[in-house]
């Protein structure tokens, strides 16, 4: 952690207490505050000012000296682990000692009640004393980590929840397009696909949808396989202002054109908002900087994903398809699910408009919808002002579907990164 202090994300499970050193309980507290913050320089400077930024810390801490700071520093450079699946299992091995020590404790202490024929309980009392001494162990070093509740302690919350949803008081998070309200919203621990040719539009979409939830007041982490951050905010620049994106990016813009890019980079600066480019998608990457951005956030509401692809690792077909189910199930469960943060993702289609390694896909997404060029002859049928592209929302686990042959509108500017709902809607035909 001296080296990587971002490693405490990957096992926010291992706690002070499990140390059995107090010096190591004191300077894991240290090192994890300094990980939340987002510092990336661990010294000993840092460490004793952590130390004593909290009474607790500051009385345990109170004889640890630069020195012995310095000297662990200097140990650390040789033994070291550099990747988060060696911290993963040395932070699984403290707390496996941890666990050992509490439950050795314990059953000691239990055996000398046991042998203790003074002791005036009955049998049935010390069968119950035993069990609970040691069930109260196990509970705490339960993986998961909270308490199993029965089902009647839960349904009243619940069903104030599905009261709320009736009533339109839903928590999830409208899209940006209206009609597809009728189908599906964006809801913390659900992920949804949205699958489009390549050049299709995809990383458009995922910005109008970025914009748009972080207006109704939402934080949103966005992960970037394909722009950088300068570029991705010229294209956010061009969709807030209106400004063609190549004049955005050349400077070729009048001085009224530039009061408007500085008004829309102030609005920018006040939101939540984190935008990372990351070229190779790589899962213990992305789960440590989204637990990052919770920690920031207190509490990320969605997490973008533009878009799901395999590592690059191989190209050979089966590790492929294997790599981008591995990916998607780490965004599905290990984030939105055990996070509870809204999962939107895009995806690439085939040259016939099928998700590439769909079954990966369709198995952990909430929602599946496709974004096509419409053909001419749909342009001719659905009229003036009804765009040229179709959404079509082709699987989902949570409300209706498209059935054949009804699809949204949509009428996208590239121009100026714009993507909106056609003013004119698609109506299925009824044969006679």
């Amino acid at each position: 952690m001296i080296h990587h202090p971002e490693f405490y994300f990957q096992a926010e499970e291992l706690l002070p207490q499990h140390f059995y050193e107090p010096d190591n309980r004191v300077i894991y507290t240290a090192i994890s505050l300094i990980a939340k913050d987002g510092v990336r320089t661990v010294d000993a400077y840092n460490i004793i000012e952590y130390i004593n930024s909290t009474p607790g810390t500051r009385a345990e801490g109170a004889k640890i000296t630069h020195d012995q700071i310095r000297d662990l520093i200097d140990l650390s450079i040789t033994i070291a682990r550099s990747s988060p699946e060696e911290y993963k299992t040395l932070a699984h091995n403290i707390i496996n000692m941890a666990f050992r020590r509490d439950m050795l404790h314990e059953l000691r202490r239990c055996t000398q009640q046991t042998l203790d024929l003074n002791t005036p309980l009955s049998t049935s009392d010390l069968s119950k004393e035993v069990y609970d001494s040691l069930d109260t162990v196990i509970t705490g070093y339960s993986i998961a980590g909270s308490r199993v509740t029965e089902f009647r302690d839960k349904v009243d919350d619940l069903w104030q929840e599905i009261v709320e949803r009736q009533e339109g008081k839903s928590k999830g998070i409208p899209f940006k397009f209206p009609s597809l309200g009728d189908f599906v919203q964006i809801e913390s621990g659900e992920l949804i696909v949205v699958g489009a040719p390549a050049k299709g539009a995809k990383s458009m979409f995922m910005l109008n949808e970025a914009v748009d939830i972080l207006r109704q007041g939402k934080s949103v982490m966005y992960l970037d396989s394909e722009l950088s951050s300068r570029l991705f905010l010229c294209r956010m620049v061009s969709h807030l202002t209106g400004i063609e994106f190549s004049r955005v990016r050349s400077g070729r813009y009048s001085e009224e054109e530039n009061e408007r890019i500085k008004e829309q980079l102030a609005w920018i600066k006040q939101q939540h908002f984190i935008h990372i480019y990351m070229p190779i998608f790589n899962k213990s990457e992305i789960y440590t900087a989204v637990k990052k951005a919770d920690h920031m956030f207190d509490g990320l509401d969605v997490l973008i994903v533009d878009y799901l692809k395999p590592t690059g690792s191989s190209n050979e077909a089966y590790t492929v398809y294997a790599e981008l189910g591995a990916l998607t199930d780490c965004i599905k469960n290990e984030i939105c699910g055990n996070m509870g943060i809204a999962g939107l993702a895009a995806a690439q289609l085939t040259s016939t408009n099928k998700l590439a390694d769909s079954a990966k896909i369709a198995r952990n997404a909430s929602t599946i919808m496709l974004m096509i060029d419409k053909t001419p002859e749909e342009i001719e049928m659905d009229g003036d002002g009804s765009g040229r592209k179709k959404l079509i929302v082709a699987q989902n686990r949570n409300g209706m579907q498209h059935v054949d042959g009804e699809w949204i509108n949509l009428d996208f500017n590239g121009n100026i990164c714009l993507l909106e709902e056609a003013a004119t809607k698609h109506y299925l035909e009824e044969p006679f």
